[in-house]
């Protein structure tokens, strides 16, 4: 027995399987599809970098943080080493280590008003017509009075312990 086969049109066929996909979709609905998952993973993609953007800066800043708390601390300690060092009790042994004494009499020298001394009158007492008469003159003779003045300091450079050379035997004293 022989049977014939059955005769299915070929256009029924091609054109079936070419509307359909295998899920029963047209490619119109896949092509859709298709487009929205891609920008789907794009919308995620830019999501997930701004939340990794933003997760790196907040640990930047918790870096940044801790590192200004250990500056603090650090310039904390530092101001306390720098008040330790100035403590009274510090500063005097230090200055007997490097020999300094206390002294045993200390002088005060009370002085009313400079004495004014002409260059040959340094053996003589001031008197008070002098500096009157200094404080009458006028800012005229302000080069008269830087003389007197200087001459006022070599006297009193004379009758300290250490004597004070003058700006020639300075000169002559150092070497060159």
């Amino acid at each position: 027995m022989k049977t014939d086969p059955l005769f299915i049109p070929r256009d029924s066929i091609v054109g079936r399987a070419a509307r359909y996909s295998a899920w029963g979709l047209s490619g119109k609905t896949l092509g859709i599809l298709l487009l929205l998952l891609v920008l789907g993973s794009l919308v995620g993609s830019f999501y997930l970098n701004q939340a990794s953007q933003t997760a790196a800066a907040g640990l930047e800043i918790v870096r940044l943080t801790r590192e200004r708390e250990y500056w603090r601390q650090d310039n904390a300690d530092l101001r306390r080493q720098i008040a330790s060092m100035e403590s009274l009790s510090r500063i005097k042994v230090r200055a007997e280590e490097l020999g300094f004494i206390k002294p045993e009499a200390v002088e005060y020298l009370v002085v009313q008003s400079p004495p004014l001394e002409q260059p040959g009158e340094l053996g003589r007492e001031p008197s008070d017509t002098a500096w009157e008469a200094a404080m009458a003159s006028g800012p005229s003779e302000s080069h008269e009075w830087w003389e007197e003045l200087v001459i006022q300091f070599e006297s009193w450079s004379n009758t300290t312990r250490w004597p004070i050379p003058t700006a020639n035997e300075s000169r002559a004293a150092s070497p060159r």
